[in-house]
């Protein structure tokens, strides 16, 4: 396939439906992110010492969510925390530097009042 065919499909090709508002920064891409977790967790079952881990996505346009470091090999990049057991990632939520933490929800009967932001992501994972 060549450059100019795949940008013409690339074009008109939506992972997400446009006509709802969007309530996260990561909306756009939550029904791939939410199929590739499902999926994650549907053929693995993590083991009992898992790791929370941070990866790293590079990226070249621009954007007010995307991570900004000098002389790195990727510069310009997206920031995901995972939970990840044995080289497998079991589940993953996007960072962006400038959303707030109580976008993140929590589960269960613990008061994320007194937790801090790295706190709620993880109790979100």
């Amino acid at each position: 396939m060549t450059l100019v065919r795949f940008e013409k499909i690339k074009r008109f090709l939506h992972v997400s439906d446009h006509t709802t508002p969007h309530v996260n920064y990561y909306d756009n891409v939550q029904p791939l992110m939410g199929h590739v977790q499902s999926a994650s967790q549907k053929h693995y079952v993590p083991q009992t010492c898992v790791s929370l881990d941070k990866m790293v996505v590079r990226f070249g346009g621009r954007s007010q969510h995307t991570y900004r470091w000098k002389g790195r090999p990727t510069p310009v990049r997206y920031k995901i925390l995972a939970l990840c057991d044995a080289g497998y990632t079991y589940s993953f939520l996007p960072e962006s530097r400038i959303s707030q933490a109580k976008e993140v929800p929590i589960h269960g009967a613990v008061d994320d009042e007194h937790l801090s932001m790295t706190g709620r992501k993880v109790m979100h994972l």
